[in-house]
């Protein structure tokens, strides 16, 4: 079989999903296209790059298109799938000149005693941290740049139970696949225990070997009205034993008003090594209705290591817009 282009496949399969009869539609009823676009107008400050940066940017922040669906294969069972790439709507260059990157992707079963995937998704220890980081996907606003366990894994197979009470596990295994030293069917692992309430949203994570890193978190999400305070601590030490462990924690915070988001986080990494990677961010968000808003922000990331640092920030002006 030929290998198609990543753009072709995609474009094949919206074509194929928009050419339907009306019969054959309403029988695909269960499938839906879906997506959003999300931009930014940065001005962007970074002297932590060997060549130091101070410009203006455009970017695309984790802007996305999707397929997902399922069909009822007996009583309380259904196939169910998904396909979600992440877009460059910014330059259309993802990686290496094409507009398309690999999201979560997978199928499985879905029944009365949980839902089990297989394919490439986010660990459960990253779907852990919920809404706490309350700047995800944003330019130098994601906690991703400055802890561990934000992680898409490949080759991910992943249970979740149904919830009983509020409470659901997610457990993952993934074989190692191409390495020298790893050839298990669970050489990476992955687990959470999820709490679901009215006032909370709770979770403890812990990744095994995953990106070289053992990691464990914890994470609080009070919800109090018009208001949420999110707390986040994990610790992540080097799977092979070597000197370099980290402790992590986040802050964060927003409040509703009208049709404005106000937010603020703040969070801090420690390393073993006696470096130190703080962020600090706050903005505010302006809906336009349900698909659509208008967003502003602020972050700074500050890395020390002894004597020396190096500051990151920018402010930002951005758009999105879901579909």
């Amino acid at each position: 079989m030929k290998k198609r282009s990543l753009p072709l496949v995609v474009s094949i399969a919206f074509t194929s999903i928009a050419s339907l009869s009306p019969l054959q539609a309403a029988l695909a009823s269960d499938v839906s296209v879906y997506g959003k676009v999300n931009l930014s107008l940065n001005k962007i400050e970074q002297e932590s790059q060997t060549l130091e940066v101070d410009e203006w940017q455009l970017n695309s922040n984790a802007s996305r298109l999707g397929v997902k669906g399922s069909h009822e294969i007996e009583d309380k069972l259904k196939a169910i799938y998904k396909m979600e790439f992440e877009v460059a709507a910014d330059d259309g260059d993802k990686k290496d000149g094409h507009p398309f990157g690999q999201r979560n992707i997978y199928a499985g079963l879905k029944g009365q005693y949980g839902t089990l995937i297989a394919g490439m998704h986010d660990t459960p220890l990253k779907k852990a941290q919920g809404k706490v980081d309350r700047f995800g996907d944003l330019s130098l606003g994601d906690i991703k740049n400055i802890m561990e366990g934000e992680d898409r894994a490949k080759n991910i197979v992943m249970f979740t139970s149904p919830k009983y009470q509020g409470l659901s596990t997610e457990l993952a295994i993934i074989p190692g696949e191409n390495s020298a030293e790893e050839d298990g069917i669970a050489d990476g692992t992955s687990f959470s225990i999820n709490y679901m309430h009215d006032l909370l949203a709770a979770a403890i994570a812990h990744n095994g070997d995953i990106d070289g890193q053992d990691t464990t978190r914890i994470v609080v999400d009070f919800n109090l009205g018009k208001s949420d305070i999110g707390l986040l601590w994990q610790t992540a030490e080097d799977s092979d034993d070597s000197s370099i462990d980290e402790d992590s924690w986040l802050l964060s915070a927003q409040h509703k008003w009208n049709t404005y988001v106000f937010k603020a986080q703040y969070g801090a990494t420690k390393y073993s090594d006696k470096i130190e990677d703080t962020l600090v961010a706050f903005g505010v968000d302006k809906k336009l209705g349900k698909q659509s808003k208008l967003f502003s922000y602020y972050s700074a990331i500050r890395k020390e290591s002894g004597a020396s640092a190096a500051d990151d920030k920018t402010i930002g002006l951005g758009y999105e817009v879901k579909f």
